[in-house]
């Protein structure tokens, strides 16, 4: 009787090609397994940044009308809309740094209230960076400054000048990010850096005040300046609102915020750079590209412009 058998030959190359499709079976798991991973972190990272662009588009589109103040009122307690401005640098108004990442933007809206209390509030974002809860690791904090017009201790946008006048900011600097109070809360712990840009009805980016000076380097902004259309020099005199805002952020992924060991702060030139290629100094882009490797993959731009009701007033 002729028995057939595998020979040990045959036995160790059998196994050596079971062996070698294995290793390439785990091997196409684990590559799809990070696709997968990162294709699920991207849409987090889109999903939460869609939604606070929308958040933050709603508010700026509740903005209340700005109000025409007496001239000898004009004082930085009287808040309409502000962006990345040291208003006056003699009694502290200047927008803690900290505060500035490398932009930040405060405004009125108009709120459902008891009429007898009023119904503009205070609002504003800022980007804070916390150093101290985790050694080792720093967490960037996009915060939403909120004042309620029934909270008397810190609502100041109608505040009077003169004796006792608060500067409506002076909340900012003297509360810690881990006892901040309602009107310093925490949105999103991704965005790694906000970039704010305003612009006329033909879509340039304004850069001076009604009187021609240049406001902030020319990408601050402060309605009670009015502001001048660099396209067609029109003159918009104080109070007034830009015709459009243009909101950028930056953000991260959870597993790239892991990695970040100290803030990551941007430089800012002018605002016609903002949107220019990442070889131009001062863009968003040159920004992303100039990061460590590690975090640059991690890291995307999202943009919004939303066009004010009030604007042009």
């Amino acid at each position: 009787m002729n028995k057939k058998a595998f020979t040990l030959l045959e036995v160790l190359v059998a196994t050596a090609v079971l062996s070698i499709m294995v290793v390439l079976l785990a091997s196409i798991a684990g590559q799809v397994s990070k696709v997968w991973q990162d294709v699920s972190a991207n849409n987090q990272q889109r999903s939460a940044a869609r939604v606070l662009l929308q958040y933050m588009a709603r508010e700026l589109q509740a903005v209340s009308n700005p109000v025409p103040m007496p001239a000898s009122s004009q004082t930085p307690a009287n808040l309409q809309m502000i962006a990345s401005l040291p208003v006056n640098n003699s009694n502290a108004t200047v927008i803690p740094p900290e505060d500035l990442n490398p932009h930040a933007l405060f405004w009125q809206v108009s709120v459902a209230q008891d009429i007898s209390q009023g119904n503009i509030a205070s609002v504003g974002y800022f980007i804070r960076w916390d150093t101290t809860s985790r050694p080792g690791h720093a967490k960037p904090i996009l915060c939403r400054f909120f004042v309620s017009p029934t909270d008397a201790a810190n609502f100041k946008v109608y505040k009077q000048s003169g004796a006792g006048a608060e500067n409506w900011l002076s909340v900012l600097p003297t509360v810690a990010p881990a006892t901040a109070p309602a009107y310093q809360g925490w949105m999103s712990d991704n965005v790694i850096a906000l970039w704010i840009r305003f612009l006329d009805v033909d879509g340039s980016p304004i850069t001076q005040n009604a009187a021609g000076q240049t406001m902030n380097s020319g990408y601050g902004f402060d309605s009670r300046q009015g502001y001048r259309s660099p396209t067609t020099a029109q003159i918009h005199p104080a109070p007034a609102y830009p015709p459009c805002v243009e909101i950028s952020l930056v953000a991260v992924d959870s597993r790239t915020m892991e990695k970040i060991t100290s803030p990551l702060l941007p430089v800012t030139t002018t605002p016609a750079d903002f949107d220019k290629g990442a070889t131009t100094s001062g863009s968003i882009r040159y920004f992303v590209e100039n990061l460590p490797k590690e975090i640059k993959v991690g890291t995307r731009i999202f943009s919004t412009r939303v066009y004010l009701p009030a604007g042009g007033m």
